[in-house]
């Protein structure tokens, strides 16, 4: 599943999206790209990734992100001024609230152990 999710999403986003509406590619999208950030800069702090778990909404997801953004994605992260990164991160803040279920939550867990990077095969 993840694998097919990986290709999935690629594809998807060869084609330039503004927006994302399929919400478990976004939510790879999301946390493959917070994982790339903290990989990136500090792979000790792994741990924050599975804060996604926890939480109940896409707002949740989005307020994690930025955290994690304003932690990692400065000056440390190589990408931050990538025109790649920056498309990553308009698609993640361009997703329409929506409450996560169970199954999502159990995706997600999945998600954070992906070791290729959306940000550098697309």
């Amino acid at each position: 599943m993840k694998n097919a999710l990986f290709e999935s999403t690629k594809k998807e986003l060869s084609r330039q999206p503004k927006q994302l509406i399929d919400l478990n590619q976004w939510l790879f999208l999301t946390i493959n790209t917070a994982k790339s950030m903290i990989d990136n800069t500090d792979r000790s702090q792994f741990f924050y990734l599975k804060k996604f778990v926890n939480c109940d909404t896409t707002r949740d997801i989005q307020q994690l992100f930025d955290k994690i953004q304003g932690k990692f994605g400065n000056k440390d992260f190589s990408k931050r001024h990538s025109h790649k990164y920056l498309y990553l991160c308009s698609l993640v803040a361009n997703f329409p609230q929506t409450s996560l279920s169970s199954e999502a939550r159990q995706l997600m867990s999945c998600f954070v152990t992906e070791d290729e990077y959306l940000l550098y095969e697309i």
